[in-house]
C-alpha cells in the first residue's frame, strides 16, 4: 500500500467505472485519464495533506500491478473516520480486500491513535461487510447518515477504555516526533496538529506530492522535541497548536 501519484490515473479511470464501483459506491463521472488525475489530485492527494491519511493505492507484492485502493478517511456527515476500498474486479476472491483492511485497522489504531473507527456500505452490499466483520468492526444495522443519500448499514469499532487526556497526549507527542523522525511515520504529520494549522497549509496550494509534503516535514523537524508546543482538543482529537508562521 502506498500514496497515489496523478499517474495512477490510468488505473483509477478503470477502477472508478467499474459497475460494482458505480453501483455500492457512486459514479464519479470520471471518463478520461485527465479527470482521473485531477479526481486523484483533488480527492485522494488533497486528504493526505489535509487530514494526515487518506485512501492509499494497493498493488500486489510480487509484481507491483494495481489492484484497488484501501485507507480511511473523515467523511462530512460521518462523526468518525471509515474504512473504505475498492478493488478491480478482475482482483476479487483473492483475499485482498481483507489484507489490506487488516493493514489499514491497525494502523488507525497503532500508528495514528484512533479510538473510533467506523465503516459503511450498502444494506446489501454482504461481500464488503463481511470484511468489516473480519477485521473486528461491528454490524450498527442499517441506517440513515449524512454522508449518504440512501441507507446504508454503519459498522463501528470504538475503545472501551479510553486512556484518558494525559496518556492520549503522551502519544500524541510521540506520534509527533516519529512524524518528524522516522520516513514510515511520515503520513501521520498532518493528523497530529490542528485543522486550523494544516487549513494555513492547504490554502491555495496547487503541489500535494509526496515531495512537496517531505519538504514541509523537514521545515517543521526542528519542532520534533518541543514539548512546549499546546496540545488542545479537536473533533478529530488532541492535536498540537503550532505558532502561525
Amino acid at each position: 500500500m502506498r500514496w497515489f501519484t496523478e499517474a495512477d490515473a490510468p488505473s483509477m479511470r478503470a477502477l472508478l467505472n467499474e459497475p460494482a464501483w458505480i453501483q455500492n459506491i457512486y459514479d464519479a463521472e470520471v471518463r478520461s485519464d485527465e479527470q482521473a488525475a485531477e479526481w486523484i489530485r483533488s480527492r485522494l492527494l488533497a486528504r493526505y495533506w489535509s487530514l494526515g491519511y487518506g485512501f492509499w493505492a494497493v498493488e500486489g507484492l510480487d509484481n507491483g500491478e494495481f489492484l484497488g485502493l484501501c485507507g480511511v478517511i473523515k467523511r462530512e456527515g460521518l462523526d468518525h473516520p471509515d474504512i473504505g476500498y475498492g478493488f478491480l474486479s478482475r482482483h476479487w476472491g483473492h483475499g485482498y480486500a481483507r489484507e489490506a483492511a487488516t493493514a489499514t485497522f491497525a494502523y488507525c489504531r497503532e500508528v495514528l491513535g484512533m479510538q473510533h473507527i467506523l465503516g459503511t456500505t450498502g444494506p446489501e452490499n454482504h461481500a464488503s461487510g463481511r470484511v468489516l466483520l473480519a477485521i473486528g468492526l461491528e454490524d450498527q444495522g442499517v441506517q440513515q447518515t449524512l454522508a449518504h443519500e440512501g441507507l446504508s448499514r454503519v459498522y463501528e469499532w470504538r475503545e472501551d477504555r479510553p486512556a484518558g487526556d494525559a496518556a492520549e497526549i503522551a502519544a500524541l507527542r510521540l506520534r509527533w516526533h516519529a512524524a518528524l523522525t522516522r520516513e514510515d511515520a511520515l503520513p501521520t504529520f498532518s493528523a497530529c496538529v490542528t485543522p486550523d494549522v494544516v487549513a494555513r497549509w492547504v490554502t491555495g496550494r496547487e503541489d500535494f506530492s509526496e515531495q512537496a509534503y517531505r519538504a514541509l516535514v523537514r521545515r517543521h523537524a526542528p519542532l520534533a522535541d518541543d514539548t512546549h508546543l499546546p496540545a488542545v482538543p479537536t473533533p478529530l482529537g488532541w492535536r498540537l497548536d503550532l505558532p502561525l508562521e
